[in-house]
């Protein structure tokens, strides 16, 4: 039996989870205000003890590699690579896009998760579900709001769209008639670390696991500073 912690920060929500492949053993899901550096190895030491379980008990540790929020997901990367390396143990990292498709797993339509990247922009992907399995059908990418909502219109199909980002997308889709674009129920919305988990263990049977150094964020656009940064060193040459 593999046992697989996940864990993501990448937004707002604080997740963790504990899953093999009979079951989801446990899941902690805080939806409230960004704290994960204070809460993530308090909550992962809470479940173990909860599950009569230690860190050897662990097989692969889990983590959401982003796209999200910057400070987000280099506290997660942290605690997972920090856990992985003292524990010796294998670690995957999983795109958060991923994990967000994953929640509408099995769904005949076509899934699009949204993060909010703010400046009206979304970082996103589209996915299918065939077989009991996640197809990817687009890079992922970050877009404007009003060009993803065309793209989508475009297509001929049933498109379920969830993630943090979709309050901006209601406000695009109010100015234009799009019954092919429906919004998933709430429940499903936000990061949930047993659906990380979930993509992880399926990678694992694949033999994609790494070594805890091998992992790197995924982030898509430079950070603020670094934006600046870069802007400032163009002014001056």
């Amino acid at each position: 039996m593999t046992n697989v912690l996940a864990l993501d920060s990448s937004s707002i929500v604080t997740t963790v989870a504990v899953l093999n492949e009979e079951k989801l053993l446990a899941e902690y899901i805080e939806n409230n205000k960004q704290s994960h550096s204070e809460k993530m190895m308090v909550i992962i030491k809470q479940m173990l003890e909860d599950l009569e379980l230690t860190v050897q008990d662990l097989d692969v540790i889990a983590v959401a590699k982003g796209p999200g929020s910057f400070t987000g997901i280099r506290i997660g990367m942290a605690c997972a690579q920090g856990l992985a390396h003292a524990l010796n143990k294998p670690m995957i990292g999983v795109n958060t896009l991923d994990g967000l498709a994953y929640n509408l797993m099995g769904n005949n339509d076509l899934i699009c998760p949204v993060i909010n990247a703010q400046r009206q922009e979304l970082y996103t992907s589209l996915y299918c579900s065939n077989d009991a399995a996640l197809e990817r059908m687009w890079d992922y990418k970050l877009i404007k709001v009003d060009a993803l909502v065309r793209e989508l219109l475009n297509l001929n199909h049933k498109i379920l769209i969830l993630g943090d980002g979709v309050p901006i997308v209601k406000k695009a889709l109010a100015e234009v008639p799009a019954e092919n674009i429906v919004i998933a129920s709430s429940v499903f919305a936000m990061p949930r670390a047993s659906s990380i988990a979930a993509v992880a263990l399926e990678e694992y049977a694949k033999g994609n696991a790494q070594d805890c150094f091998s992992i790197k964020p995924f982030y898509i656009r430079k950070s603020n500073a670094e934006e600046k940064r870069d802007g400032d060193h163009g002014a001056k040459s």
